[in-house]
Order: structure tokens, then sequence, then C-alpha cells
């Protein structure tokens, strides 16, 4: 009975350390799971550098990519829209923006039927693309080249893919006409351009010259309130405050065009209208002779170098006032020509 008895109690202490060891075994391994689990967000971030940037549909979350001296292309529909090379450039998910620093780049436009049209270059210190607006916003020294216009300002705003363009602060515009192979050099303060109509609007500060194709014919430069520009009439229109000048002509009055086709027609290529104002310097006897001149329209006639005054004209011209219904004066000439005249003339006697 004692050894029975002895070998139970044996078996029941085996039994009872089995289940302690089970115990502490089972409280280590559980320890072990916990440790393991809060460390596995760390081991997931752990080289997520090299992970591929993922673009999450969450509005509210924001993806960012960097790059240095890069080509960058944005194609849509199939069709270019964007080529960019940059010394640095930031992508960003929210509205397709595309941050480049020293660009240079090409805007890719195109017709109702989808049809290429030419390209609008560009240079800038700064740019910011919208891709989703297509809408290109460029600063300081920014330059484009597009359909024989050169622009230079030093804000830029291409909008539209290029259906309109704002440019602001020391905007200067090179432009040349097929159709007469002039020259029309502008500048202004601010200035809007439609490249589809090849319209140009300008405003405040604006200044500017006409250059003919051949050296030895005459320019025109011009001051004004606001110009506009209509490339395919060949047509310059002047509003507000107009300052004109031809060879020693210089005239005001307050509103103004310029017929760029009409250069050596016998049709007016100048008119101004409102108040006009004119002086031209000219040489009587050797000696020098200023001629003034008020009416309400001036025409002038390049092809025949003459100026027609309407509108209540009047000359003068040394002691000579001359009046009449319509007004005609050669250039560079002392001669005037007179329709219906209402004069006063002194002779001078040698």
């Amino acid at each position: 009975m004692d050894k029975e008895f002895r070998l139970f109690r044996f078996k029941e202490k085996l039994a009872l350390k089995i289940r302690q060891y089970l115990l502490i075994y089972l409280f280590f391994t559980a320890c072990g799971g916990l440790i393991f689990l809060s460390n596995l967000g760390h081991f997931k971030r752990f080289g997520s550098e090299h992970a591929p940037v993922v673009i999450t549909n969450k509005p509210d979350q924001l993806e960012e990519s960097f790059f240095k001296g890069v080509n960058y292309f944005s194609i849509e529909k199939g069709k270019p829209f964007l080529e960019l090379e940059t010394n640095e450039l930031s992508l960003s998910n929210t509205e397709g923006l595309v941050l480049s620093f020293n660009p240079v780049g090409t805007l890719y436009r195109y017709d109702k039927e989808n049809k290429p049209q030419e390209p609008i270059i560009f240079k800038s210190k700064n740019a910011r693309v919208l891709l989703k607006k297509k809408n290109v916003y460029l600063n300081n020294d920014v330059e484009i080249k597009m359909a024989g216009t050169e622009l230079n300002a030093e804000n830029v705003s291409i909008l539209d893919n290029g259906e309109q363009i704002d440019a602001s602060e020391n905007v200067k515009t090179v432009s040349m006409v097929q159709k007469t192979g002039d020259q029309v050099l502008v500048t202004s303060n601010r200035a809007t351009y439609f490249p589809k109509k090849q319209f140009y609007e300008y405003r405040n500060n604006v200044s500017g010259k006409v250059m003919r194709k051949r050296v030895y014919e005459e320019g025109v430069s011009f001051a004004t309130d606001q110009l506009v520009f209509n490339v395919p009439e060949s047509l310059i229109t002047l509003t507000g405050k107009v300052s004109f000048k031809k060879d020693n002509l210089d005239v005001l009055a307050n509103r103004g065009e310029v017929f760029l086709e009409n250069y050596n027609k016998k049709l007016k290529y100048y008119a101004l209208y409102d108040d006009v104002r004119l002086q031209e310097s000219l040489s009587h006897n050797g000696k020098p002779l200023t001629r003034k001149a008020f009416a309400e329209k001036l025409e002038g006639i390049s092809s025949e170098k003459k100026i027609v005054l309407t509108g209540f004209p009047k000359v003068f011209q040394l002691r000579d006032v001359i009046k009449g219904n319509r007004i005609t004066i050669r250039e560079n000439v002392e001669t005037v020509e007179v329709d219906d005249a209402n004069s006063s003339i002194t002779i001078e006697k040698d």
C-alpha cells in the first residue's frame, strides 16, 4: 500500500510541475507575440523610400514626388500636351500640379478638329502647371515664342491650353506681319493675346513702333493708353491720349489707326481722330520753320507723302493762318492745298 501511495503522490507532483511549466511557456510565448506585433509597423516602414509612389483616390491625402535634372512629358488623349526640360520638378496629385524651376518648355496646341497648331515655346525662372485645367503660369524673366511673335515679361499666364495668354510687368512683344513684312514692337504694363485669332490687347503705358521691311521706307512710332493689334486685318488701333510720330511730324490726338497694308497704296496709311494737334519741322529759306495744325481728323497717305486735314482744320505757318473745309499738307514742303479757303496770308517782301 505504501508503494502504491508513494507512486500516486509522485504522479500527482509530476502533473503539477508539467502544468506549471506549460503556463510559464504560454506566458512567454504571448509576450513574444505582443512584442512582434508592436514592431510590425516599424518593419513595414523600413525601406519605404525605395518603394514606388502610390497615388490614392482620397482627396484629403497629398502625394508629392521630387526630381532633379529631368525631361517631363504630359500626354492628353494620346497627344502631347506639355514638354518640360527643368533643373527641379515637383509633382502633386492635387489638381495635377507640376512645379518647375528654370524650365524650358513647349505647350502643344490643336484646333477644333484636333489638328496640330504651331506650339508655344517658353522659358522662365519658375513655372506652375495645372494639368487638369491646362493652365501654365510663368514667373520671372519669361520668354515666349509663338506664331510670328516673341514675348518677354515678368509674369505670363497661358490659359486653357493656349487659347489666351495674359502678361504683366515689363511686357514687350515683337511681331512679324507676314502680309507686309512689317515688324511691330510694343511695350506696356499689361497685355492679352489670343493666339488662334492673332489678336493682341495692350494696356497701361503703351508705346511702340512699326518698322518697315525696306530700310528706306519710313516707320512710325506711337504711345497711347490702350492698343489693339489685329494681325489678320493688319490693323493697329490706338485709344486714349495718342502720341504719334513720323519723321519730322508729331501729332497728338485721342484716337488713332495704322493700316499696315496701305503703305504703298493711294489710301490712308494712318488716321488720327478727335482734337488732332499737329506739329511739323520744316526749313524755309535755309531757316527752321515750325508748322502747326489743328483739326478733328487727320489722314496720312504715305505713298504720296501728304496729310489731309478735315473737321474745321487750321494751319499756322509763319504768320499765315489757313482755314478751310479740307486742307492738304505736303510733308517737308511748304505748299498747302485748301478747299473752300478762309485764310489770312501775309506776303513778305525782300
